[in-house]
């Protein structure tokens, strides 16, 4: 979804989203990364480690976004 086809609240709630999700997926990373387990293991945590890595960086672009459309919203309005 694009930012400028939100309106400053949805905007606003897209952010929150976003930090929550992100704040999770980094947590997860963490305690992935710490897991000591056998070496099957170490393939699923490696393909979730990636898979969280993605959504991150999909999670930041949309807050840049986000966070860009609000600065050019209110500080040219």
């Amino acid at each position: 979804m694009k930012g400028a086809n939100l309106s400053d609240d949805e905007l606003w709630r897209a952010i929150a989203q976003n930090t929550n999700a992100m704040s999770a997926l980094v947590h997860q990373q963490l305690e992935l990364d710490a897991a000591i387990n056998g070496s099957s293991d170490i393939v699923r945590r490696a393909r979730q480690m990636q898979s969280n890595a993605e959504t991150i960086d999909k999670l930041r672009r949309n807050y840049r976004e986000y966070t860009a459309e609000l600065r050019r919203r209110h500080l040219l309005g």
